[in-house]
């Protein structure tokens, strides 16, 4: 039997998909990102008065230019999937209040994949449980394949449940608690920003843990 928060309606691996789809926006002139952080240094200066005066401490402040930090392309990307995935939890946790269009690129099929998978998770009376239980994703790979198309390869630890129906205990049934180890491949593009628009499993490594410690 297959782990049912990957069948549910459709699958947790209902994202796997054949290939990248094509980059229709403009590029960016730039995919690193450029954060200015203004610097102030303070500078004591001291006024030693003739030996009959009281000595006195002047404190002069003095601006310097700012500084400016570059964020690498590789870590924009992986943050990217690190955000989608906390989105798409959010997602199976109040299926209700998913708002795909908010973390899925236009390009690619995830955004009408995700949707139709919420809408299953509805019809079944299904959700995530808020519970983690320390589920993680672990960066294996980056390729820039353009300044606006770009793939990534992460090992997910997935130890998540999902829920359905009280039961006569008075609790949420639960449907399945399967922990997994996965080795999925994600592709982004650049919509304003680094976006997921496609995922395919490569990979179900095994039951328990066999990723690589989250950093």
């Amino acid at each position: 039997m297959q782990p049912m928060k990957r069948v549910v309606a459709l699958s947790l691996a209902a994202l796997v998909v054949a290939g990248c789809g094509g980059d229709e926006g403009s590029a960016p002139t730039t995919a690193a990102v450029t954060v200015t952080t203004p610097v102030a240094d303070t500078t004591i200066a001291t006024t030693t008065p003739p030996p009959s005066s009281s000595s006195s401490t002047t404190v002069v402040a003095t601006t310097l230019p700012a500084t400016t930090t570059t964020v690498p392309t590789e870590d924009l990307i992986k943050q990217a999937v690190q955000d989608y995935a906390t989105a798409y939890h959010l997602c199976g946790e109040k299926p209700a209040e998913c708002v795909p269009e908010s973390f899925t690129a236009v390009q690619g099929r995830s955004r009408s994949t995700v949707t139709d998978f919420v809408n299953g998770l509805m019809d079944e009376g299904l959700y995530f449980s808020a519970d983690t239980r320390g589920s993680y994703l672990v960066a294996e790979s980056t390729i820039l394949e353009s300044a606006s198309e770009a793939t990534a390869v992460f090992c997910v630890f997935d130890a998540g449940t999902v829920l359905g129906p009280v039961g006569p205990d008075g609790l949420p049934t639960v449907v399945n608690d399967q922990i997994l180890s996965l080795r999925n491949e994600y592709y982004l593009f650049y919509e304003n920003g680094w976006l997921v628009g496609e995922k395919r499993e490569l990979e179900r490594v095994g039951e328990g843990s066999h990723c690589p410690p989250a950093a």
